[in-house]
C-alpha cells in the first residue's frame, strides 16, 4: 500500500489480530519512516508496528557513474568468491527515473535497466580493477535486459556472476556478466552488459576523433542542401 493510504490503512487494522505490522517497502527511507512514526504516535499505537528493518549502505555515486547520491540503486555490494557478486536494490521516491516515469505499481523497467547498469559498473570499479590515479573509462558494447515478471518495490537481492573477463593491463579490460534481480528467491528480472575500460585520456582522444569527422559530414550535407559555403555548428555537450 502506498504511504498516502496509510491512515486508512490503520483505521481498518486498529482490530487485527495477530496485531497489525508495518513492512517498509522501496522508497521508504529514514524521512518516511519518520513519517510513519508520527501517524501512529498521533493515534496512539505503539512505534514497533512499524517493523525495523535494516537499509542497506548505499554505495558511493562515484562507483556507478553518478553524479547525484539520489539517483544511486545499489546498495551493500559484497563478493561471494571471483565470479559472484551480491547486493541489495535500494530506491528512492526521489531518483531521476521514479520521479519522470508514470506507471503501475511495481518498478519500471528503465529503473531495472539501470539498476543492471550500475550494478556492473560497481563491481567493475571495486573488484575488477586496482585503485588507479589515472583516469578510465568504461564503454558499454551492449546492454540487454529481460523481464521474467513484475519486479515490486519490496526488498531485491541484485546478483551478478562475471561471466567473461580479459585483461589488456591495469587500466584495460573486457568483461561481461548476468544480472539477476530477484525477490522471494524468485527471477524477476535480469541483464547483460559487454563493457570495456581503456585509458581515460585514450577515450578522450577516440570520442575527439569521432565528434570531428561526424561533425564535419553532418555540416557538409547540410552546406550542401542549403546551398552555402561556410558554417559554424553549434552543440551543447552530452553528460558522461
Amino acid at each position: 500500500m502506498p504511504l498516502s493510504q496509510l491512515d486508512l490503512l490503520l483505521e481498518e487494522g486498529l482490530s487485527s489480530d495477530p496485531p497489525l505490522v508495518i513492512v517498509p517497502g522501496q522508497g521508504i527511507e529514514k524521512d518516511e519512516r519518520d513519517i510513519v512514526r508520527a501517524k501512529l504516535r498521533r493515534r496512539g499505537l505503539p512505534e514497533s508496528m512499524l517493523m525495523d528493518l535494516p537499509l542497506p549502505t548505499l554505495l558511493h555515486r562515484h562507483e556507478v557513474h553518478k553524479h547525484n547520491p539520489e539517483n544511486v540503486l545499489i546498495a551493500g555490494l559484497r563478493k561471494v568468491d571471483d565470479q559472484l557478486f551480491r547486493a541489495t536494490l535500494r530506491i528512492s521516491d526521489r531518483q531521476e527515473m521514479v520521479l519522470d516515469h508514470a506507471t503501475g505499481s511495481h518498478v519500471t523497467g528503465m529503473v531495472i535497466q539501470e539498476a543492471v547498469r550500475q550494478m556492473t559498473l560497481a563491481v567493475g570499479e571495486r573488484h575488477l580493477l586496482a585503485p588507479l590515479d589515472t583516469a578510465r573509462r568504461f564503454v558499454i558494447s551492449s546492454l540487454q535486459t529481460t523481464f521474467h515478471k513484475f519486479l515490486l518495490p519490496l526488498p531485491t537481492q541484485v546478483e551478478y556472476t562475471v561471466e567473461e573477463l580479459k585483461r589488456k593491463g591495469p587500466n584495460r579490460l573486457r568483461f561481461r556478466g548476468r544480472c539477476d534481480l530477484l525477490q522471494a528467491d524468485v527471477l524477476a528480472a535480469s541483464g547483460s552488459m559487454d563493457v570495456m575500460v581503456i585509458d581515460g585520456q585514450r577515450a578522450d582522444q577516440i570520442e575527439a576523433d569521432h565528434i570531428r569527422v561526424t561533425t564535419r559530414a553532418l555540416a557538409e550535407l547540410y552546406a550542401e542542401k542549403q546551398g552555402v559555403s561556410e558554417h559554424l555548428t553549434l552543440g551543447q555537450g552530452a553528460a558522461s
